[in-house]
């Protein structure tokens, strides 16, 4: 910076404050939203900088220090835009203005879980926003509040937020909400990609988000999707898939910080190249996603450099004549030194933080990943005797219906016959053939019992077609024209599964069908059964009176918990979401 460029700028420093005076007055908060929407943050703090505070309500305050501190954390320049949002919260609850300070709330959350502070204070945050929201009564507020408290608790508790993602969904149906649904349906994928690791459930969501991004031509949201779907297929060890996305990623448009998005893009292709052993084309993707990033550094430390010079004339104006600064140009000179250096030390800080921070996150799943290991030794045990113990427990089901058909059945058959002759022989009247009769009867409806009673215990799922005929069967028996209707929605499941599984989940899902007949008072009872490539979702909705999921007995031997405890040694997740008077849905997850 010259000393020209002083003389001419105080010379023009009038005119400057004179056309700023009336934007001081009336701030373009549309333009400044627009600006930040479309990742020129520094932009936008220039134009907040030039709000006279002593002109603009406190509402307009307020506002100012809500959009510096969205700018700042979209730099991830964490504590100013902690200090920012913390001022803003402060006036919206002076003036009362409770949904304001609400969001001001939900930002200061955000801020210390990038910051990996103390989970129970952040999660108070998130649980006080919640509530406002639920004391709304607005579906589309509520459904935001439990889609915020699911990210929050994704790490930390992935089956409970699994529960607040379903909520925020059925909140979500009321008001027809795409582009929110498209957000919700894009946490569940991350959700069951990094945290329960049901990857084609992640795959199948993710495209549910894209579809919905490319009907409304968001290109950002685009290319985000795309480069986490090549996560998941990274991890099922599908690379071709995983590189056909991110260059497919790569050609897409995007408008919100292109630089570092484009350096993560070739940083994944240089990761899953390297596994296909291709190390010429993951050297030259490294090289090119550093020199990516070396470029959004560089942008990022001139800007910074720029709103601290914008800052440092902002306050100068308050106190400092414009003559005085052409005299005391070595004061001001020594000044930018030190703001320059002052920029570099930050720099040279926000780097080092971020080396500990990814040092940190590298052990930590180091860590997790050998307590995996010995978890998942655990489970095959557990379900090689399960499996063992199924078996069993069916050729066990078949030999006492053979031995009631072949062994009681037929000594029934020949009492009966004995008895026909017995009567034959016998003296005749009315009284000794009445009692003939009534005996007769008798027999052969203890005959047909027995029959029954084989033929019953000897027609489960496995003497069936399948697990879906089975259940469409007891579906259509459970049906009462009228009063109860249950439906069956399946996809997939075109081939069979193992014998052992089939027989499990018809008994799960039979012991599910039979609490919703005797307990819900329900008149309509959905059931759907999706398989994926290596899962199997089936989710039970009935309409009737809800229940507690507390207040269920963990200790009684059949029912819920006896089910929760066989999905759990499959390996699977098991999910009640209900509540009094809103009818209840459990959600299983299986994989196959």
């Amino acid at each position: 910076m010259t000393i020209s460029y002083h003389v001419k700028n105080s010379l023009l420093a009038i005119f400057f404050m004179a056309s700023q005076a009336c934007f001081s007055q009336s701030p373009d908060f549309k333009k400044i939203t627009q600006l930040i929407e479309k990742g020129k943050n520094f932009e936008a703090l220039k134009l907040l900088r030039q709000i006279d505070e002593k002109k603009v309500s406190k509402d307009k305050i307020a506002r100012k220090y809500y959009y510096m501190g969205k700018a700042y954390s979209n730099e991830n320049i964490n504590d100013k835009s902690y200090t920012y949002f913390v001022k803003s919260e402060k006036i919206y609850k002076a003036i009362d203005s409770i949904p304001s300070a609400m969001e001001a709330k939900l930002e200061i959350a955000y801020g210390l879980d990038v910051e990996n502070l103390s989970y129970k204070t952040i999660k108070k945050y998130y649980t006080e926003y919640l509530k406002y929201t639920y004391d709304s009564e607005d579906p589309k507020l509520i459904s935001k509040g439990n889609y915020e408290m699911a990210n929050f608790l994704m790490d930390q508790e992935p089956v409970l937020s699994q529960q607040y993602y379903f909520k925020a969904l059925k909140q979500n149906k009321i008001v027809q909400d795409e582009k929110m649904y498209a957000k919700i349906v894009s946490g569940m994928a991350m959700l069951y990609n990094e945290r329960l690791k049901l990857r084609d459930s992640a795959i199948y969501y993710y495209e549910k988000a894209l579809a919905i991004s490319r009907k409304y031509n968001n290109p950002d949201d685009i290319c985000f999707n795309l480069m986490f779907q090549s996560n998941v297929y990274y991890y099922k060890k599908n690379h071709v898939k995983a590189i056909q996305l991110l260059k497919e990623a790569d050609k897409v448009p995007i408008v919100l910080y292109v630089q570092n998005t484009k350096s993560r893009i070739h940083q994944y292709l240089s990761l899953n190249y390297r596994q296909l052993h291709d190390y010429e084309k993951a050297y030259k993707e490294i090289i090119e996603s550093q020199e990516l990033g070396n470029k959004d550094n560089f942008r990022k430390q001139n800007e910074l450099i720029s709103d601290l010079q914008t800052q440092y004339e902002t306050k100068e104006k308050d106190f400092e004549n414009l003559n005085l600064k052409i005299k005391n140009r070595n004061s001001q000179l020594l000044l930018y030194l030190f703001v320059g250096l002052l920029v570099i030390l930050s720099f040279i800080g926000f780097l080092t933080i971020k080396f500990l921070n990814k040092k940190k996150k590298i052990a930590e799943q180091e860590k997790l990943i050998e307590s995996q290991k010995l978890e998942n030794v655990l489970k095959e045990q557990e379900l090689k005797e399960i499996d063992k113990l199924l078996e069993g427990q069916e050729k066990e089901r078949i030999k006492i219906a053979n031995d009631l058909h072949d062994n009681l059945g037929s000594l029934m058959a020949t009492l009966k016959l004995n008895f026909q002759n017995l009567k034959l022989r016998a003296d005749s009247n009315e009284e000794s053939n009445q009692l003939f009769d009534k005996t007769d009867d008798l027999l052969e409806e203890a005959y047909q019992k027995v029959r029954g009673i084989a033929h019953a215990k000897n027609a489960g799922v496995i003497a069936n077609e399948g697990l879906l005929p089975a259940i469409l069967n007891i579906a259509k028996k459970a049906s009462v024209a009228g009063k109860l209707k249950v439906e069956v929605i399946p996809f997939g499941l075109d081939e069979r599964l193992e014998n052992a599984i089939e027989v499990t989940i018809f008994r799960m899902i039979q012991e599910i069908l039979t609490n919703a007949i005797k307990h819900s008072k329900a008149t309509e009872i959905t059931i759907h059964l999706t398989q994926h490539q290596d899962s199997l979702n089936i989710i039970v909705e009935d309409n009737g009176k809800g229940f507690n999921p507390k207040n269920i007995d963990k200790n009684e031997g059949m029912g819920l918990p006896n089910i929760e405890k066989k999905v759990e040694h499959m390996g699977g997740t098991f999910t009640i979401d209900s509540s009094e008077g809103k009818g209840a849905s459990i959600l299983i997850d299986i994989p196959l």
